[in-house]
């Protein structure tokens, strides 16, 4: 038989490369990675804090809306039966109340079919300001407000 010839083949490269550079010490890599999760966690609390403070003004304003809505209802709403009679509807008003709890603007949103109804049912928000200044921890300076007014 021939015997089989088997041609030089360079050699197989190492599995670990050889360092360039120093390594690290383990002191470098481990302040490092504290830098890293201290900036991930302080990237994290602010988050946390905005969410907080997004979900306090949330909360701020649902209490300030409540608070406004009850003020409306306790003015004093006696209407002459002889313009009650007059609206087809209730009548909606708008109403914008400004950072120092007064009127910004009102206006009849949906008429009640009755002009002589619809300046009662501005009158009544009109009696019930001036409101509670806006809350500080509440985003808006400014809120606008929907109210349905009417016999029906």
């Amino acid at each position: 038989e021939t015997p089989v010839v088997v041609p030089d083949q360079p050699p197989i490269p190492s599995a670990r490369p050889t360092p360039s550079a120093p390594s690290p010490t383990a002191r470098e890599t481990d302040n490092k990675r504290g830098t890293a999760e201290g900036q991930d966690r302080l990237a994290q609390a602010a988050s946390k804090g905005k969410k907080q403070k997004e979900a306090g003004s949330e909360a701020a304003e649902y209490n300030y809306r409540g608070d406004v809505i009850r003020k409306l209802s306790r003015v004093n709403r006696a209407v002459p039966p002889s313009v009650q009679l007059t609206a087809v509807n209730n009548a909606v008003v708008t109403f914008v109340i400004g950072s120092g709890g007064g009127i910004d603007d009102l206006r009849i949103l949906q008429t009640s079919g009755s002009s002589s109804f619809d300046q009662v049912a501005l009158g009544i928000v009109r009696n019930a300001a001036p409101f509670p200044p806006i809350p500080s921890r509440i985003a808006s300076r400014s809120l606008v407000f929907e109210a349905e007014i009417g016999p029906f």
